[in-house]
């Protein structure tokens, strides 16, 4: 007992010292949600937002689907590129890429969530979108990708809904012919809304929390409610909230006081019927000679009736 409440002190003290800020920002959140000057051109949080559903696209292969379907009732990870970008999507599909690789074998793409990437650039064909996908499928290397990860092509109206959706604004720069646009990814519930904003090229999560989770994982887990992920993550998130200052996960007293007095007591039970559990051998292994003489005795007849 004594033991149990020293380490529950121990977790209160080190949850206290965990949100105290320490000024280190990730790194994927220095790097600004747009390299442009143009004011115009940014990420508007819209963190709750519902995305309209019924929008419509075409698929890699030109068929008709709309986001809903796309989305399939799992977390998902929104990639706003053009398929033709120079530089800075291709930064942000190589990204996402490195991140979703370090996720563990049992957390993939296709399973527990799925990726939408969705061109911006209404003039772009299903073809462009096929020969992306094919490359980024292959360069992710885990099987069963190909059925959560889709890269989509549209008309204008259905990508400008979309985009205001989730607060994306972008400009065309009708001097170099290319778009003016932010950099980052979007996390949208099974239901379709916006859970959260990763902004930059790199979301492989360098700041990680006890269990090795990532904040992009622990994002989808949390996206979920809980239906995906596995027990450690879904018990770091009962210790841990999203600092939407620092873009990262930081430990909290209550959720720690919390998880700590339920381990104390599981593991005061446990001690409590290991202590039972031995003193019963104890007795049975001191009592049992006695008790078979006892026994036996009770089986003779009285010394006078002999």
């Amino acid at each position: 007992m004594r033991l149990a409440f020293l380490a529950l002190m121990l977790l209160v003290g080190g949850a206290a010292q965990a949100q105290v800020p320490t000024g280190n920002r990730l790194p994927y959140d220095t790097r600004p949600a747009t390299r442009s000057a143009n004011p115009d051109v940014t990420i508007e949080d819209k963190v709750g937002q519902q995305v309209p559903l019924d929008l419509t696209f075409r698929d890699e292969n030109g068929e008709d689907v709309t986001v809903g379907q796309m989305i399939g009732g799992k977390p998902t990870i929104l990639v706003l590129a053009y398929y033709r970008c120079p530089m800075n999507c291709t930064d942000v599909l190589n990204g996402l890429t490195d991140a979703l690789k370090a996720f563990p074998p049992d957390f993939a793409v296709g399973q527990q969530f799925n990726v939408l990437t969705v061109s911006f650039d209404p003039k772009e064909q299903p073809g462009l979108a096929r020969e992306k996908r094919e490359w980024y499928l292959r360069e992710y290397g885990r099987p069963g990708a190909e059925a959560g990860w889709h890269f989509l092509t549209g008309k204008k109206e259905p990508i400008g809904q979309l985009t205001d959706a989730v607060g994306f604004k972008f400009v065309y720069d009708k001097a170099f012919k290319e778009y003016d646009h932010p950099i980052g990814v979007v996390v949208l519930t099974p239901e379709g809304k916006v859970a959260r904003y990763f902004y930059g090229v790199k979301y492989d999560g360098e700041y990680r929390v006890p269990g090795g989770s990532t904040t992009l994982r622990l994002s989808l887990v949390e996206a979920s409610d809980g239906k995906v992920g596995s027990l450690v993550d879904k018990l770091i998130l009962s210790c841990y909230r999203f600092d939407a200052l620092e873009h990262r996960y930081s430990m909290t007293v209550l959720g720690a006081v919390r998880v700590g007095g339920i381990l104390t007591v599981a593991g005061l039970v446990v001690a409590v019927v290991v202590f039972r559990v031995r003193e019963r051998r104890r007795a049975r292994a001191a009592g049992g000679p006695a008790e078979g003489l006892v026994a036996a005795g009770a089986d003779r007849p009285a010394g006078g009736e002999a």
